[in-house]
């Protein structure tokens, strides 16, 4: 009996002793497993954290391209002239372009051994972490062909191929010995790059249509200051050869570069106004150090500010009187009241010239743009001479590149060529007075420059037959105007509809543009453009109080983003500083695609 337990005993402590063997198999394999799954985990998640980093750092370098090309380069092209660019050129040295003008301020340079220019772009902490993980990314530019140029003077093209790439090495763990740091430790590398990609620069006389806002002194003619706030926004590069004033906090915002001639701004600091060489008030105010200032006055500037920007000289009569030729051709000034085609031997020589008297209002001329059945464009000017209103008709043929014209009611004049002044820019229409009335539609194909030398006044829409309504863009389309006064305003006037809506690029190198009668009557609704304002100071459209209009216009202006890329009005003014577009116009603002490289 006695035996039998004995051999209980053992039997069970056999069964626990194999049940233990079991549970500790079973447990070294779970331990096992759980050490392996951390380990892949472990690694997986390193693989992630670097491709997110280098993914990171590839778009940083892609924003500074953006950035160098054409901000930084532009506001180095505004300071030189054509003997400072032409070298590059001749002596095929397109890389060398970019190391000496691609760059702002104290900012690194492309470094260039001729063949290639590289830029390492300078990462925040953030990507780079000692010893646990370190990112970098290059940007490699290489030549596209021989730079070319049109003149002399310009245009002068360089073309690229650009590179991105991007690379982090991470830490995973150590090795054998486990010490963090040695020789063996293990890493995990990744690297991308976006597609190559071919671009081309192209430097050139700036045009005055590139401007959003442009004013020789920015307040109106009377003095007043005027104050950019919330309500103030602007698509594209903004100047004044004076200072800027804002107020509130936010204030106006930008999009692209701004600049001021005065190296001090005006902040309206709670209505006790103040200058302050900054952009914002306080100058410390919501940044790093100084979180807990609050800002009264900060615009947003989602490209560069620049104060103490060089002056750029409005147009001067020099220009005008160069307009005024290409309009006139090979015809001498008229001294006779009238609308002249100047021509030659049956063809055109210059544009359509309407002599006016300027001791008179009496024969100003009135101008409207219509598009007829056959897609021509139409020109019907009416004036008075005497006691006679009279009315041109000009009809631009395009099937067959000839111009008709109808004087009250007539019999028709064709005319071989088209009314494109003497270098066959676009249409331009160039009165030597008052234009007392202008409105109508700028047909799809067609390019226009309307001046005077005196007021014109807006009397109706002004639209381009081709453009998107919502939103409003002309992006893609070929209509474009130019609308000039020469020697007196812009203006909205009296007669003109509620809401009106005006495309085209508007001048006014000695005055403004402005509403008629802006601080009287009820409120007229919104004015819309699509385009840009060039003017000697900035003019009235309504008055407001606590946010409500009061009188005139509410100003909603949209920037025609198609200048940017040297799309211009024919025959409209150019400055005397350079600057440059970029082809394809978006190609640093669309990312392109990347993959990820062997290491």
């Amino acid at each position: 009996m006695a035996k039998s337990k004995k051999n209980e005993k053992g039997a069970l402590l056999i069964l626990v002793a194999i049940i233990i063997t079991v549970i500790a198999i079973l447990t070294g394999a779970y331990l096992s497993r759980l050490v392996t799954e951390k380990k892949s985990f472990t690694d997986e998640r390193g693989v992630f954290q670097a491709m997110s980093l280098s993914e990171s750092a590839a778009n940083m370098a892609y924003a500074e391209l953006n950035k160098r090309l054409p901000t930084d380069l532009n506001s180095r092209l505004i300071a030189v002239n054509a003997s400072d660019i032409r070298p590059y050129v001749t002596g095929n040295n397109p890389l060398g372009f970019l190391v000496n003008f691609a760059y702002s301020g104290s900012a690194t340079r492309f470094s260039s051994d001729n063949s290639t220019a590289v830029l390492s772009i300078p990462l925040p902490d953030y990507l780079n972490k000692g010893s646990d993980w370190n990112t970098t990314a290059n940007i490699t530019i290489t030549s596209n062909g021989t730079p070319t140029e049109d003149d002399v003077d310009g245009p002068f093209r360089f073309n690229y191929r650009y590179k991105i790439q991007a690379a982090t090495r991470m830490w995973q763990g150590s090795g054998a010995d486990g010490i963090k740091g040695t020789s063996d430790d293990k890493y995990v590398r990744k690297i991308i790059s976006y597609a190559p990609n071919s671009f081309q620069v192209v430097a050139l006389h700036g045009n005055f249509a590139k401007f959003a806002l442009f004013t020789d002194h920015h307040k109106t003619a009377s003095g007043t200051t005027v104050w950019f706030t919330a309500d103030t926004n602007f698509y594209g590069p903004v100047h004044t050869n004076e200072r800027f004033s804002f107020a509130n906090n936010p204030s106006a915002e930008f999009t692209d570069a701004v600049s001021q001639s005065y190296g001090d701004v005006r902040f309206y600091n709670n209505g006790s106004s103040k200058l302050l060489a900054g952009n914002s008030n306080p100058l410390c105010c919501e940044r790093s150090g100084c979180l807990t200032t609050p800002c009264r006055d900060k615009p947003i500037f989602n490209s560069t500010f620049t104060t103490s920007a060089d002056v750029i000289s409005l147009p001067s009569s020099v220009s005008q009187t160069e307009m005024k030729n290409d309009a006139l051709g090979t015809l001498s000034a008229p001294s006779s009241t009238g609308v002249y085609i100047p021509n030659q031997a049956g063809s055109v020589t210059g544009g359509i010239y309407i002599k006016g008297s300027t001791s008179t209002s009496a024969d100003d001329a009135t101008i409207v743009m219509s598009v007829d059945g056959s897609n021509d464009p139409v020109y019907t000017i009416t004036q008075k001479i005497g006691t006679t209103t009279h009315t041109t008709v000009v009809t631009e043929l395009l099937s067959t590149s000839q111009t008709k014209v109808v004087v009250d009611g007539g019999a028709a004049t064709t005319y071989n060529g088209k009314p494109d002044g003497t270098g066959n820019e676009g249409t331009l229409i160039y009165s030597s007075d008052t234009i007392k009335g202008f409105s109508g539609t700028v047909q799809s194909s067609t390019k226009i420059t309307v001046a005077s030398e005196k007021d014109v006044v807006i009397t109706n829409n002004v639209k381009y037959q081709n453009y998107t309504a919502s939103p409003l863009s002309a992006t893609g389309y070929d209509n474009i105007l130019g609308l000039i006064s020469w020697g007196g305003n812009l203006r909205i006037g009296t007669a003109a509809p509620d809401d009106i809506e005006i495309h085209g690029i508007m001048m006014a190198p000695a005055g403004v543009f402005t509403v008629d009668d802006y601080n009287m009557g009820s409120p007229r609704g919104t004015a819309t453009l699509l385009g840009g304002v060039i003017t000697s100071y900035y003019g009235a459209f309504g008055t407001f109080s606590g946010g409500s209009s009061q009188s005139g216009y509410g100003r909603h202006f949209v920037y025609d983003s198609r200048v940017l890329s040297g799309i211009a009005p024919p025959y409209f003014p150019y400055m005397t500083s350079y600057t440059s577009s970029i082809a394809p116009q978006d190609i640093f603002r669309t990312r392109t695609s990347w993959r990820e490289q062997e290491s």
